[in-house]
C-alpha cells in the first residue's frame, strides 16, 4: 500500500481529500461542508491527485454495498396460478 503525503496540497485540497478518502464522504456532503458545488469538489480532488503524483482514479467505490435481502416469492405469485 502506498503512503500518500498530503503536505504538498493546499489546505482546501487536504480537507477535501480527508473527507473523501479517509472518512468516505460523498461529493455532495463535501461540497456542503466546503461551501462549493459538487463539480468544484471533483475538480479539486483531481488536481490534488495530480499534485500528489497519483494517477486519476475514476468510478472507485469507497464503501462496500450492503447486502440486500432477497424477497422470496412463490411461483403462483409470479405466474398468476
Amino acid at each position: 500500500m502506498t503512503t500518500i503525503v498530503l503536505t504538498d496540497l493546499s489546505d482546501k485540497q487536504r480537507d477535501a481529500w480527508r473527507m473523501r478518502y479517509r472518512y468516505g464522504w460523498h461529493m455532495k456532503r463535501i461540497a456542503l461542508e466546503l461551501g462549493s458545488k459538487e463539480s468544484a469538489v471533483s475538480r479539486l480532488l483531481l488536481r490534488a491527485q495530480r499534485r500528489a503524483g497519483l494517477p486519476p482514479t475514476r468510478n472507485v467505490s469507497l464503501r462496500c454495498a450492503k447486502p440486500r435481502q432477497a424477497r422470496t416469492q412463490s411461483l403462483s405469485g409470479v405466474y398468476d396460478y
